[in-house]
This record gives C-alpha cells, structure tokens and sequence, in this order.
C-alpha cells in the first residue's frame, strides 16, 4: 500500500490570499467604525496616558487648589489601592479623574470622582456616556453627580 501525498495546486493558494485580503477589509472596516463611533462621542480613547489628568496630591482634593465645580462620583472605598485602582480604569479612558478623602464615621473614605464641570448638565452628559460606555459597571450603576465650593 502506498501513500500518495496531497496534491498541492494553485487553487489552494488562491483561497489562502483572498481570506486574506476578506481578512484586511474587516479589519479596516472595524478600524474605521470605531474611528467613526470616537467621532461621534460615543465612546472615547486617551491619545496618551498624560492627557488624563489623575492625580493624588497631597491632600488628596483638587478642590482645595482653588478648583470649584460639579463632578461625578464613580465610587467610594476604605482603602486607598483600590480607590486608585478604579481611578485608574476611568483616567485610561481618558476621563480626568481624582480622589477625595474624607472622615467618616471616624474612619477614612476615599472617593473616587470625575470632574470637575462647570455645569451640572455637563457632568450629567458625562455621566449618561460613561453609563454607556459601561453599561454592566456597577460602579457606574451607582454613581451621582455631587457639587463642591
């Protein structure tokens, strides 16, 4: 009994270019449908790190700097690592994000917020497109606009 090798053809060639061209057209397509959807505002990607403006400074509060304004509050933690954690998530998104500490209870909560705006509608649309932006967050099921003098 002999094996007969398989028959290779110019016809199997042809099939391997042509899923890879049909291969490049979707990926160009998805590339430009989500240049498309960046465009329209619907969702939003930092062009570096260094735009988002996250920060903890000292007293852990932009407000005290002079700043004023409404902002979005994603969540509230005991713990500082994972307050920044969830910090971190938004700022990569490209929101400009911070933390403010504050007691309660005797004990110290540090808050996780986006902001500050000028405006109360302008957080509230910030918080409608991070609501779909992540539909399934929980952190954003449960955030709330708050105001700071």
């Amino acid at each position: 009994m002999t094996i007969k090798p398989p028959a290779f053809s110019l016809k199997n060639y042809q099939k391997g270019a042509s899923n890879l061209v049909i291969g490049l057209l979707i990926a160009a397509i998805g590339f430009l449908g989500l240049l498309y959807l960046k465009s329209r505002g619907i969702i939003s990607v930092p062009t570096s790190l260094s735009n988002a403006a996250t920060s903890i400074n000292e007293s852990i509060n932009p407000f005290a700097t002079g700043k004023a304004g409404y902002s979005i509050q994603i969540s509230a933690s005991h713990n500082l690592k994972d307050a920044t954690k969830v910090m971190d998530t938004f700022a990569d998104e490209g929101y400009d994000t911070f933390i403010v500490s504050s007691e309660i209870r005797g004990t110290t909560m540090y808050q996780v917020r986006i902001g500050p705006y000028g405006h109360r509608e302008e957080a509230k649309t910030i918080k409608n497109r991070i609501k779909r932006r992540f539909p399934r967050n929980s952190y954003v099921k449960r955030s709330f606009i708050v105001y700071r003098d």
